[in-house]
This record gives C-alpha cells, structure tokens and sequence, in this order.
C-alpha cells in the first residue's frame, strides 16, 4: 500500500510539473477569415491579447513583445481578465507599457473581465492609468477606424458573467460597417441573436485549463461549456465567434490539455 501511495505522488507531481511548465509555452495561433463583405479592405491583422491573469503569468514581456512586432499587426485587441490583485498593478503596467511600445498603427483596444471587476472601485484607477497610455477602454460603447474603404466599428461589451454588460448601449450609434465586438466572456453571444456583428473576440474559459472530462459540468462557467464551446473559432446563431485560450491561469499556474495564446487573426472582405 505504501509503495502504491509512492507511485501516485510521483505521478501527481509530475503531472503538475509538466502543467506548470506548459505555462511557459505559449501558442501563436493564426485564425484566418474572410468577411461576406463586398469592398473594404484586403488583409487587416489583428493581435488579440487575452486572460493575462498577472498572478499567475509566466510569458515574459520580452517574449510577448517578440511575437506582437512578428505580427505586424494593424491593432492590438485584449479583451479582459489582467489583474484581480491591486498588489500586482505594477506587474501588470510593466506588460501594457511593452505592449504600447510596439506602437500598431490603429491603436490598442480594451474591455474588462470579470477578475478586473473584482478590485471594486479601484477599477475605475485602473482604467485612467490604461487610457493614460493611449489605449482605448471600451465599457459598453463603440468607436470606429477607417481601414481601407471600409468602416470598422470596434464594439467594446463589459463582462457578462458578472451582470456588467449593456448591449444596447454597446451598439448604439453604430453605423455601418464592418462590427468587430470584444467581449470577454463568450456566453454573451447567446443574448446577441438581434445585433448584427462580424466577429466576436473573447477568452474567458482558458480553453479548460486543466482539461478533465466533464469540468464543465462540475463547475459550471455558462450554456456554451456545456456545448463543448470552449475554445477557437465558432459559429452561434450564424455569427462567427473566437474564443482564445488566454495567456494567464485562474486559479493554479498550471495547464493542461492547453497552453497559452496569443491570436493572430488576419481578416479579408470578399472583394
């Protein structure tokens, strides 16, 4: 019996060293997709940066760096979940100052999630920092960018796990265009079916994490998990969805069954 114990504590904290070190080997997952768009533009790249959860973070901001300038991308999108710890503020505006700093051409673009929204009042701090540095903090509204001939409406939706989101006032004003919306937790969509968008980002469920048949069940993280909508690219109620796999953890620094991502998404219209 005891030599049996043995064997299983090996096993355990092998299992765990092997999950803690996928921690540090990072994804860069390239998603195509051509919009049925007429006109517009011909390529538009976008880097989206999600889940970075800096309690539990282990890409470091050189690495980070390296593969944002390796994308070229026209705008950097992070949609949610950076700290949930006022203690690692500084932690956290070390990476946005490293991701500032490779200067895309259509800005950086920025929703909350729901660890954000977990310092209370202090996210309100949080985000006059953000903007501070350039970046666009959307809390249920829209802007829009030029690309081409074509409008591009980024369409920014607080976190909908917690109750924050309004999507009516997400969109209104919105003319028309191309509608790019972040959201960060993708169960939203289920409440989208009258707003007509191209592409939804978000992140959220870490592609599982620690991927253990029927997780999701046991701890439940809304109707999509439950589908097996998990992770990657998807299609609900006929509109296209992507939901990235994060670059942090929640809960223990470990992965398995996944590792972090980081998402190049290049966009065509179809003429």
């Amino acid at each position: 019996m005891f030599y049996l114990l043995m064997i299983v504590a090996v096993a355990v904290v092998l299992v765990l060293s092997y999950a803690h070190w996928n921690t540090f080997r990072p994804v860069i997952r390239k998603v195509e997709m051509t919009l049925e768009k007429d006109g517009g533009f011909a390529e538009l790249r976008i880097v989206q940066l999600s889940d970075l959860h800096m309690e539990r973070q282990s890409i470091s901001p050189a690495r980070l760096v390296d593969a944002i300038t390796d994308a070229k991308p026209d705008l950097i999108v992070m949609t949610g979940d950076y700290l949930d710890n006022y203690k690692n503020l500084d932690k956290f505006m070390l990476y946005l100052d490293a991701i500032v700093a490779t200067e895309p051409k259509h800005g950086i673009w920025l929703v909350w999630g729901n660890h954000d929204h977990y310092l209370g009042d202090r996210i309100e701090h949080l985000g006059e920092l953000i903007r501070a540095k350039g970046v666009k903090v959307l809390e249920n509204e829209s802007e829009s960018i030029l690309f081409g001939e074509k409008r591009l409406n980024i369409i920014g939706i607080d976190d909908f796990c917690l109750g924050k989101s309004d999507i009516p006032r997400s969109f209104r004003g919105v003319e028309d265009g191309i509608n790019l919306v972040l959201s960060h937790d993708p169960n939203i969509v289920l409440e989208m079916e009258e707003h007509a968008f191209d592409l939804m980002l978000s992140g959220h469920l870490h592609g599982g994490q620690f991927k253990i048949p029927g997780a999701f069940k046991l701890f439940p993280m809304g109707e999509l998990p439950k589908s097996n909508v998990i992770s990657g690219s998807h299609h609900v109620f006929g509109k296209n969805i992507y939901i990235s796999d994060g670059m942090g953890q929640a809960g223990l620094n470990v992965r398995l069954g996944t590792r972090p991502e980081i998402t190049v998404h290049t966009l065509r219209t179809t003429a």
